[in-house]
């Protein structure tokens, strides 16, 4: 899994997986979620958002189901 370091006070690291359009996100807090059914163009615009943190906010939460996950090394 390729992680890509998030420049952000509240997102650590995200990777994104095509074959199954799924964004994980490790949070600054250690917590990790899972969010489902992301298209790749939404990914692609999170790569080079200004700020991670407030694109996963105003794009992907709530508009994407999402779950819990322990840790991914």
């Amino acid at each position: 899994m390729n992680w890509i370091n998030a420049n952000s006070s509240n997102v650590k690291r995200f990777s994104y997986d095509e074959n199954g359009n799924v964004l994980i996100v490790e949070f600054s807090n250690s917590s990790t979620f899972r969010y489902l059914k992301v298209p790749k163009p939404v990914f692609l615009k999170m790569t080079s958002a200004p700020s991670v943190g407030k694109f996963l906010s105003a794009e992907i939460k709530g508009r994407y189901p999402h779950e819990k996950i322990e840790k991914i090394p």
